[in-house]
């Protein structure tokens, strides 16, 4: 079922709103980013996702992949989010939310939701990793 969700960082300094399906699926990725995170995420459009504070909550990071940006909050360092300006398979530029920074997450329904793993180490983003367990 489709829902908007308010989510933050632990400080609450950063704060955004999604519309999130969580029947559709939720995702993990084994790329060197990703995997040290544990970035467990929901991959919304563009336009069902609102930033609620300021830019200037954020600092950011850029990693070896071009397309990615993976801002987080200044004060407290939590990664809520990240943008893709590129397709990784998708055909339209999206933002990664962070499930676990939605702030009514039902955690029941989380993990009832299909996941799908993306083999990102390797650029192989239709097919999963070999090993997953560790994500």
């Amino acid at each position: 079922m489709l829902r908007t969700y308010l989510g933050s960082c632990h400080c609450q300094l950063v704060k955004f709103e999604a519309r999130i399906d969580l029947d559709e699926g939720t995702s993990k990725c084994n790329c060197s980013y990703c995997s040290r995170l544990r970035f467990w995420h929901v991959q919304v459009r563009r336009e069902d996702f609102r930033l609620l504070c300021d830019e200037a909550a954020l600092s950011a990071y850029q990693g070896n992949n071009p397309v990615a940006h993976h801002p987080f909050c200044k004060r407290c360092g939590v990664h809520a989010f990240d943008r893709i300006d590129m397709p990784n398979g998708t055909g339209y530029p999206y933002i990664n939310v962070n499930i676990m920074c939605l702030d009514e997450l039902d955690l029941d329904a989380a993990l009832n939701a299909p996941v799908t793993y993306r083999n990102g180490l390797h650029n192989d983003w239709g097919n999963p990793p070999a090993q997953t367990r560790h994500l």
